[in-house]
Order: structure tokens, then C-alpha cells, then sequence
């Protein structure tokens, strides 16, 4: 009996520690589809600088909107969740981050 006592008080107490740290890091907190585009963006404004598409001035004009871009995603976890609106406004302003580029790079402007 107290080895049944004991298994059951153990599985709780473990179960109990593992809750928290998956709130903390679970589905609604971390969203790997933003951090891969923000990574692809982050290549692109590489590349195109790299290349001569983007001008230091471009560049820097990108990297500022992918700056505000995390400054929104650190504000919307900031409460431990990512809402599916959040989540919906996040992406959307990754497209315009990501059409900003475009427009930049392809223009007639080059180094």
C-alpha cells in the first residue's frame, strides 16, 4: 500500500512540475511558421544588400520594419498566449514587411 501511495503521489507531483513549463513554452506561446519567415526575411535583406539590390538606406528602412515586426510579437507574448488575432495581425504584418523587401529590392535603385 504505501508503494501504490507513493507511485501515485511521485506521478502527481511530476505531472504537477510539468504543466507550468509546458504553458511556458507550448503552442500558444511559441509559433515556429513567424520565426521561420522572419528568418527568411532576415536572408533576404541580407542577400539583397550582398548582391547591390539594397542600398544601405533600404536596408536599414527593412531591417526597422523587421525590428517593429518582433517588437509586436514580444508584445502579443508577452502575456503567455498568442491569440489566433494576434497571431492573424502577426502574419499580416510579416506579409507587409515582406512585400516592403520586395519593393525595395526591385526598384531602380542600386549600390
Amino acid at each position: 500500500m504505501k508503494k501504490f501511495v507513493a507511485a501515485v503521489v511521485t506521478s502527481l507531483a511530476l505531472s504537477v512540475l510539468a504543466v507550468p513549463s509546458f504553458a511556458a513554452n507550448g503552442p500558444g506561446v511559441r509559433d515556429p511558421h513567424v520565426n521561420a519567415r522572419q528568418a527568411r526575411q532576415q536572408v533576404r535583406i541580407a542577400e539583397g544588400v550582398r548582391s547591390g539590390e539594397l542600398t544601405r538606406r533600404e536596408a536599414h528602412h527593412v531591417r526597422e520594419g523587421q525590428r517593429d515586426v518582433r517588437q509586436l510579437e514580444r508584445a502579443y507574448k508577452s502575456d503567455g498566449t498568442l491569440t489566433a488575432a494576434e497571431r492573424r495581425d502577426l502574419n499580416h504584418e510579416l506579409n507587409q514587411s515582406s512585400r516592403q523587401i520586395r519593393r525595395q529590392k526591385h526598384d531602380a535603385q542600386s549600390r
